[in-house]
């Protein structure tokens, strides 16, 4: 989770950033002593299979400098990103629904850093556990109608 006290700061400055992933968002590991209940296609005895496993890096990579094609627009379906109760941003639930027309702060999934390119977004902070927007109180939550979300990246268009 790319919000920890120590990490978040380096992702935010462009110091860090996701590398590349393993193959279906997955790592397999070998561990003869621990029994795993779970399947899949190419299990084998003893292999532990950890979903959500990424590389940080500090190696400039292209996949990074690719631009997440947009093609949402705010302008005129307002009702589909409601603004926090607490904080002066609309929630965009998945990285797909990111509108191209909306220059604002918007509250993306963290699964959002997959896409990250620092040319097209920058990171401004997040809902849970670090945050470093003066705007939001540190540790904070962010709610929809008295709901607390889910971890949120905060971002910003830097094209509009």
């Amino acid at each position: 989770m790319p919000t920890y006290v120590d990490i978040f700061p380096l992702i935010r400055d462009n110091k860090m950033w996701l590398g590349y992933g393993f193959k279906g968002g997955a790592a397999h590991f070998i561990n003869e002593h621990y029994e795993d209940y779970a399947t899949a296609g190419d299990h084998r005895e003893g292999m532990i299979r950890v979903s959500g496993v990424v590389w940080y890096s500090n190696l400039d990579l292209n996949k990074r400098h690719e631009d997440l094609i947009l093609y949402q627009k705010y302008e005129g379906n307002e009702d589909k990103y409601p603004t926090y109760d607490n904080y002066d941003a609309i929630e965009v639930s998945e990285t797909r629904n990111i509108p191209m027309d909306y220059k604002g702060v918007m509250g993306v999934p963290v699964s959002f850093m997959d896409k990250y390119n620092p040319d097209q977004f920058e990171i401004s902070g997040s809902n849970r556990g670090v945050n470093q927007d003066p705007n939001v109180i540190y540790g904070c939550g962010s709610y929809l109608n008295g709901k607390e979300t889910f971890k949120r990246l905060f971002i910003r268009n830097k094209k509009i």
